[in-house]
């Protein structure tokens, strides 16, 4: 396919979409008020048979491109700084629906004679269930938010997409009424584009995956000007967890924020996850600035040892799995506004995908309290994946999970495998399946902790006995260790589901006690005597304040697909063994149990948190 076919080739017979706005949501005037009936006529560029692009969807005379009843404008008026918004109800038709009257009630005081005035389409919301609103706090912040990363690919369905924009110079009638100069003519703010894939070999699709550069998760509106900013850029890795996914279609329409935009469409078969499941790592670098905590500016420095310090990765490694889709990667190409790309009328743009491999790696979680399981409770609970079966071996399933991050130790290479067999036979052997090897920051490896860096790092000591070293407070009347078991009540970041979410913090070695401290909304103790339940702390209190968050994660026991203790044991891989076995840190909540040198099952599953030395 030709690079140019991304070129805008005709004007977009653009959707007036169903919209109304609750009361609730919108700064009333007071009840004394002297009103106006506003009326305003309004359609779009389509309007004009001259330049109307024809459309011969499935919809035929049902299309969504035209006003249909209970269709609301949005007048939005500054005065003062002080922003309102005014709701315009459908009065009636004309031209088969492509332009259409409106009147609503509006404060006398408001109006300017002969000033101009914005007009808003805002759609529907985006599960398309009720219309979309101008809330107060939107009318605060100066633009509305639009969701675009449940996309389904749908002309009828672009309306949860788009919002119309248009301006109207308004003068006051001798019978009192208020009325627009001539016709307000919309325009969609956001481009549109449809396409069509199909895979080089002809091999079915079974849905289509869109990344890419300037591809946004979501847009702000600006309610002054009508400029759409992208918000939440989807980026250009294959990622379920961030594409937007058109399923079970490959002929479909998608809604860009105008701009420069590559985008990359990943079209997937039956043979998608399982192809690959075996296939080996690629090594990935990482911006140093961006995968370590940072405290007052500097990497914050943790002592695991009297002579080691080390910087903590900003979250726990995890396994991003391998897929093979039918590609197609689109050469970056300025998208206008109020614009429908297509080959012609009727024809979307035809793209073929050629089969492609896509290496699985290993990455660091996005935040430190991120993990692969399930984003419920995280209090106490089981969880069991679900697998496939390769030959003779048992694998945590590609296509349910996108990232994995329990692996067993010695499956660098395979690191979903669950029949592990490893065998801790020396101590260069174990080096060898570091995961550090292949997750490099600053082109530099990283390294999975010793277990007696783990008990420098966390000492235990009763606390009399605490050692005299950079890992302990004696300050301020206060003797103990930079750590904290801790806990975050809260509604996730990722889900609605409330979560209850334990771990411990761990301080830098030049924090101070008072600083520590403030990182909690309650607080009981420090190190070795803390329990988790009785400190809280939250999200925007750990992010970014220098200490490390290990959160409590679960354990699974070798050649199985069981997690036990989710939420109730911090269990983490080491680099150390004790004869042929593995050993690992479990922490639990309470103010008893914190082992260094656990091995209980040589080839648990474990989460891993990486460090680079200084």
């Amino acid at each position: 396919m030709k690079t140019k076919i991304l070129l805008p080739l005709i004007c977009m017979a653009i959707s007036l979409f169903t919209a109304s706005c609750s009361s609730d949501d919108i700064v009333s005037p007071e009840a004394k008020e002297q009103m106006l009936t506003l009326t305003v006529s309004a359609g779009t560029e389509d309007e004009a048979p001259a330049t109307r692009a024809e459309l011969t969807e499935s919809e035929g005379s049902k299309s969504q491109w035209k006003w249909e009843s209970r269709d609301q404008l949005m007048l939005v008026i500054t005065n003062a700084g002080q922003k309102t918004v005014h709701t315009l109800a459908l009065k009636s038709t004309k031209h088969d629906g492509l332009s259409a009257e409106f009147e609503g009630q509006v404060p006398a005081s408001s109006i300017t004679e002969n000033s101009t005035y914005r007009f808003f389409y805002i759609g529907k919301t985006t599960d398309g269930s009720t219309d979309r609103t101008i809330s107060a706090d939107d009318l605060s912040k100066g633009y509305i938010n639009i969701d675009l990363s449940k996309q389904t690919g749908n002309l009828a369905d672009l309306k949860q997409n788009c919002v119309l924009m248009g301006t109207g110079k308004v003068v006051t009638n001798s019978d009192g009424k208020a009325v627009t100069v001539g016709s307000v003519t919309l325009k969609n703010l956001f481009a549109v584009a449809h396409f069509a894939i199909t895979a080089a070999d002809n091999t079915p699709l079974t849905k289509v995956g869109l990344r890419g550069k300037g591809v946004y998760a979501s847009a702000n509106v600006d309610l002054n000007n009508g400029a759409v900013t992208g918000v939440s850029e989807i980026g250009t890795e294959i990622d379920p967890e961030t594409n937007i996914f058109f399923n079970g279609k490959t002929d479909f329409y998608v809604t860009f924020v105008p701009g420069s935009v590559a985008p990359s469409f990943d079209g997937y078969y039956a043979g998608s996850y399982s192809s690959v499941v075996t296939s080996t790592p690629e090594t990935r670098n990482y911006d140093a600035s961006k995968s370590f905590v940072y405290y007052k500016g500097a990497k914050a420095k943790f002592s695991v040892s009297g002579t080691q310090q080390v910087a903590i990765t900003n979250g726990n490694m995890q396994y991003v799995m391998p897929i093979a889709t039918y590609t197609y990667n689109m050469r970056a190409k300025t998208l206008e506004a109020n614009k429908l790309v297509r080959w012609k009328n009727s024809v979307p743009l035809k793209i073929k995908g050629t089969l492609t491999p896509h290496p699985g790696y290993y990455q660091l979680a996005s935040e430190q309290w991120e993990m692969a399981m399930p984003k419920t409770s995280r209090k106490n609970a089981t969880y069991t994946y679900e697998t496939i079966q390769m030959g003779s071996q048992l694998y945590v399933s590609p296509e349910k999970y996108r990232i994995f991050d329990l692996p067993s130790w010695g499956t660098l290479n395979y690191p979903t495998l669950l029949n592990n067999t490893f065998s801790a036979t020396s101590d260069q052997e174990v080096k060898k399946y570091d995961y550090g090897h292949m997750l490099k920051v600053g082109n530099q490896d990283t390294r999975v902790m010793t277990s007696d860096e783990w008990k420098y790092l966390m000492t235990d000591e009763i606390n009399i006995a605490l050692p005299h070293n950079n890992r302990v407070w004696r300050e301020s009347g206060v003797t103990a260790a930079k750590w904290a078991r801790c806990h975050i009540k809260a509604t996730s970041e990722r889900a609605d589901d409330p979560v209850w979410l334990r771990g411990c913090l761990i301080f830098p070695d030049n924090m101070p006690v008072s600083e520590a401290k403030a990182l909690f909304k309650s607080f009981q103790a420090f190190g070795h005597w803390s329990e988790a339940d009785k400190n809280e702390t939250t999200f925007d209190k750990i992010r970014n304040s220098g200490a490390v968050f290990i959160p409590f994660t679960a354990y699974r026991e070798s050649g199985k697909s069981l997690l036990k203790e989710w939420g109730r044991h911090g269990n983490y891989a080491t680099s150390s063994r004790s004869g042929n076995r593995i050993l690992h840190v479990k922490i639990t909540p309470l103010a008893i149990g914190i082992y260094f040198k656990e091995g209980t099952d040589p080839d648990q599953g474990c989460a891993t948190r990486l460090v680079q030395d200084y």
